[in-house]
């Protein structure tokens, strides 16, 4: 298994490591050094390899101000061929070259964004298979990060492969059929899984949230993006209505920083997805494929508040299945927040729609269910 470090993109492995771990198989995991820890505290080894998001970003500090001037729609090409591949697959594929002839794995199993093991599997003859945390790089999305990967290919020696390498050899897709934003290379899909599970016990004052009147859930995810959301806006907006707020901040976040907490609102670092989404009306997010998917697989109606990357795509693909609302830039002052959240509140569509996402996410094969696969294609 390899992965870039955020805990997004470490979160859809997960469940097909342990089911490949359950089924008997060794399972070895490389990823950068600010995540080694996460990935050896669910059991398994791990080697440290790549870049962390911290060194990510400054490898493109030069080109952000030029790509973060785009339209929002138009960055996503940009970004993952700055981040994941021009940054972060050479210095991947440099580390984890060891670790590929000391442990010689019949398969290679990684994240969308981790592309620096494809040219070491591809020469070897090691089948690899994708496992995406959200939608495929729209059309014209794929020109910009192509082009970097034939270079890079180029640079190594090697052709680059059929749909430059991002399909794999086989292609898990976390997105359900209604959501329109299916990859155009072969794919099968896999049911989304929460990296952590409501297994530990909720925090006591949970137990009341959504009790006496709608509660609302609001998070812009634990990556540093959180420290762009709107955050006053987006408590003026909740301040006067007859909810409850519960607000998630990761370690980046800071609300603090936006005046007087509403006396509705309650602030928290960090709180399991798995124990809220039962208990709330609606959520909030930047549309990051973490909370976007665990919120429909959970049927919540969900107000998507895009910052970054492919957030906008997420936020179109559950807009088009009538289960979110999306705020554009120019619309996100408190008055139209709260305008969207009324709408989500209160209007009959919402719901019915997102209820029919989680039902059809859940017919979704899961990864236990696609071991036997995984197994043929590192025979093959």
């Amino acid at each position: 298994m390899t992965s870039t470090p955020g805990r997004g993109h470490l979160g859809p492995l997960l469940p097909v490591a342990v089911a490949l771990r359950d089924a008997g198989h060794e399972v070895r995991w490389a990823t950068a050094a600010q995540a080694c820890a996460t990935v050896a505290g669910f059991g398994f080894e791990v080697d440290r390899a790549g870049l962390d998001v911290a060194d990510r970003r400054a490898a493109l500090a030069d080109r952000l101000p030029q790509i973060m001037a785009l339209p929002p729609r138009q960055r996503r090409g940009h970004l993952f061929a700055g981040f994941f591949v021009a940054a972060s697959a050479p210095a991947m594929a440099t580390d984890v070259r060891p670790v590929v002839e000391s442990f010689r794995p019949d398969l290679v199993v990684h994240e969308t964004a981790e592309l620096g093991i494809v040219p070491l599997a591809v020469e070897r003859g090691i089948p690899h298979v994708v496992v995406a945390f959200s939608g495929p790089p729209s059309a014209d999305a794929v020109p910009a990060i192509t082009a970097e990967l034939a270079a890079w290919w180029a640079s190594l020696g090697l052709d680059l492969p059929l749909h430059a390498g991002l399909g794999g050899d086989r292609y898990l897709h976390p997105f359900p059929a209604g959501f329109r934003a299916d990859p155009p290379w072969p794919f099968e899909r896999l049911r989304p899984e929460p990296v952590d599970p409501a297994s530990s016990a909720p925090p006591p004052w949970l137990a009341s949230l959504g009790s006496t009147r709608p509660a609302v859930y609001i998070t812009f995810g634990t990556e540093r993006a959180a420290a762009d959301a709107p955050w006053r806006a987006l408590l003026e907006a909740v301040r006067d209505r007859a909810i409850d707020a519960l607000v998630t901040t990761g370690t980046h976040g800071d609300v603090g920083a936006s005046g007087r907490l509403p006396g509705n609102v309650r602030v928290e670092r960090y709180v399991a997805q798995a124990q809220v989404l039962g208990r709330v009306a609606a959520v909030i997010s930047h549309a990051g494929a973490g909370t976007m998917l665990g919120a429909a697989s959970a049927g919540v109606p969900q107000l998507a508040v895009p910052l970054f990357a492919d957030q906008w795509d997420n936020a179109d693909a559950i807009a088009t299945a009538g289960a979110a609302i999306v705020c554009e830039e120019g619309d996100r002052t408190a008055d139209d927040l709260g305008a969207a959240l009324d709408r989500l509140l209160t209007d009959d569509a919402w719901r019915p729609a997102a209820r029919s996402v989680a039902r059809e996410m859940r017919l979704m094969p899961d990864a236990a269910e696609h071991v036997g696969m995984l197994e043929d294609v590192a025979r093959s």
